[in-house]
């Protein structure tokens, strides 16, 4: 399929467990992404669902971007690259540094849309996920 499963979304521990088997050392990031990877999908299966049948049913997670920072080696895109295959979301890589605004020399932010897209095999709601 083309999306993750809701009744399927693994647990932070478990996409913890998954991150422990791939990358080596970074505790702190593989802990904090596992909950936020797993609170984004609570997140989107809840907008999904209206947010529950009432007000009381909502579920309210914090929306949570992630910023990873280190040295070329420490593992960055190895983390990604780990939850985009544990999860069968499409990964993608793009340079934001020789982006440019339309019409000047450069890359424009359409080219990284259109990477992603060719990552999901031009599924588009796959590359949404």
């Amino acid at each position: 399929t083309s999306e993750v499963r809701w009744e399927e979304l693994p647990k932070p521990r478990e996409i913890y467990e998954f991150l422990e088997g791939y990358v080596v050392g970074q505790e702190p990031a593989k802990k904090a992404l596992s909950v936020a990877v797993y609170n984004h999908y609570k997140r989107v299966q809840a907008g999904e669902n209206g947010g529950g049948a009432n007000r009381e049913d909502a579920i309210e997670l914090a929306k949570s971007n992630i910023l990873l920072l280190g040295p070329t080696g420490s593992g960055k895109t190895l983390l990604a690259q780990t939850l985009a295959r544990m999860l069968n979301v499409p990964f993608a890589i793009a340079d934001a540094t020789a982006l440019t605004e339309a019409g000047y020399v450069g890359e424009d932010v359409e080219n990284i849309l259109l990477k992603l897209i060719q990552a999901a095999d031009y599924d588009v709601k796959k590359a949404e996920t």
